[in-house]
């Protein structure tokens, strides 16, 4: 029974090949283009809204994409070959609900100062908008099964996460986290089950803004 279990791997619980979950992508550039350059600018409209401190504006603007993301991405397309696909869907709207009150509960973001938390998240931010679509040219994939801002959880869950280390420190600052890390998680195991590269690219991501959010909470001064 042990040997059994034991001979059992991830993609033995993946009901699907790469080709069909790649495929994902370019049916959703097929079915919502040109939302994504639209994508695109909202995420530089955010960018600036982060640097200028605008709180309540920002946070309207970032439960944008992770709320978008989760119907036409995970409701509609990846429910298709997993029930996770549900799950995140419903995951991703709590995130944005949580990024909506975390903006409206107080100020949390001030004007942009160049601390070692805000200059990463800044990097971690740009990262995912403009530099995570052509990681799929190092696949061997084309643009049109890219992956862009509030078009696939990926980059936007990368995007966030940066967001979130420009922002202050509230109470409830560590509440925002558990969402996206457990994404990040889930599609390091598939994508590596798969046998796609870029695999740990997200999980890598993820575990820099982990880092770096705990040592800002608990370790830096106060005024860091």
């Amino acid at each position: 029974m042990i040997d059994n279990i034991s001979s059992y791997s991830v993609k033995n619980f993946i009901p699907f090949e790469d080709e069909v979950y790649f495929r994902l992508f370019e049916r959703h550039f097929e079915k919502w283009w040109p939302v994504h350059p639209l994508m695109l600018v909202l995420g530089v409209i955010i960018l600036v809204l982060a640097w200028l401190g605008k709180s309540r504006a920002l946070a309207v603007a970032l439960a944008v994409p992770i709320a978008f993301c989760a119907v036409s991405f995970h409701f509609q397309l990846y429910a298709e070959l997993t029930p996770l696909g549900k799950y995140f869907g419903w995951a991703f709207l709590i995130e944005a609900t949580l990024i909506f009150l975390w903006g409206f509960a107080g100020k949390p973001f001030g004007k942009f100062r160049p601390t070692i938390h805000a200059i990463i998240g800044f990097a971690m931010a740009v990262f995912g908008l403009a530099v995570y679509p052509f990681l799929a040219l190092d696949a061997e994939r084309k643009l049109t099964g890219a992956e862009y801002l509030g078009m696939s959880p990926d980059p936007t869950i990368c995007f966030v996460l940066g967001i979130f280390l420009m922002s202050k420190r509230p109470l409830w600052f560590l509440l925002l986290f558990p969402i996206p890390f457990l994404w990040a998680a889930a599609t390091a195991g598939t994508i590596d089950a798969l046998g796609a590269p870029m695999a740990m690219t997200l999980p890598a991501v993820s575990a820099i803004a982990f880092i770096v959010a705990i040592a800002w909470k608990w370790l830096l001064p106060k005024d860091s």
